[in-house]
């Protein structure tokens, strides 16, 4: 870290490296120093191409006389300039990276899901634990202004106590990556990829539930689509949320 600035090396240069280019652009005092990818073309750092289920306004292109490329990760990680490691990359891959990040003693931000599974998400929390730097999970919803809006109005008893809450995000396939998100052996359908969000805002708002009961459905991905989750709650509100990228093309 130089002059109080944060030097960012992102890796994974797909449609969520766009979104958080967006945002640190938004930041003072981050620069983005480094991108690294296996794909010599994403490292021209112009995401023209890249597609993804926000409309976030002009494509993102990357002056890249200020920014280093890399291919190997481990040149990254090896890069003393870089304060932080933001990982973009697919959930399958979350853990592989997301181990030697911490180690290096740099700060880690890491996409969400942070894992495909229970074991794989306790190791990541241990090495964590142990870690100098800081680490993240990129549970972007409870930052959104009106998600926090929610949650300031719950918090402040704005409209009484609450009885009563059902959070509905539901979607059509994704018309991008579908080679990841298809796959639902890695990544988990909607269920992981999608309703971590809706489960995440939960806690944020509501606390650790006390139980969880999920039921749902496969369509595209061999894994869960469709979701839909009752929480049990300590302030007694009924509680459930509804996930889905199982809908029909066309129906809103």
């Amino acid at each position: 870290m130089t002059n109080d600035n944060i030097n960012i090396g992102i890796v994974g240069l797909g449609f969520m490296a766009a979104m958080h280019i967006r945002a640190y652009r938004q930041i003072e005092g981050v620069n983005i120093a480094a991108i690294c990818d296996l794909d010599p073309n994403r490292l021209k750092g112009d995401f023209t191409d890249v597609l993804g289920n926000i409309d976030s306004g002009e494509p993102v292109k990357l002056d890249m006389s200020q920014v280093k490329a890399y291919q190997d990760f481990n040149e990254l990680l090896a890069d003393e300039s870089i304060d932080a490691i933001d990982i973009c990359t697919p959930t399958r891959t979350h853990l592989r990276m997301a181990k030697p990040a911490l180690a290096s003693g740099k700060h880690v931000i890491c996409e969400k899901p942070l894992a495909r599974t229970i074991e794989q998400a306790r190791e990541l929390a241990e090495a964590a634990a142990q870690a100098k730097g800081q680490f993240m999970v990129a549970m972007c919803l409870r930052f959104w202004p009106q998600w926090a809006w929610v949650k300031e109005a719950v918090d402040s008893g704005r409209y009484g106590k609450v009885q009563a809450a059902h959070f509905q995000r539901i979607a059509e396939p994704p018309a991008w990556g579908q080679a990841i998100y298809f796959d639902g052996a890695t990544s988990g359908g909607a269920l992981f990829d999608l309703h971590v969000h809706d489960t995440d805002f939960v806690q944020h708002v509501f606390g650790r539930p006390k139980s969880v009961y999920s039921t749902g459905f496969t369509k595209v991905s061999g894994a869960i689509d469709h979701v839909l989750t009752q929480y049990e709650v300590d302030c007694g509100a009924k509680v459930s949320a509804e996930g889905s990228w199982a809908m029909t093309p066309g129906w809103g």
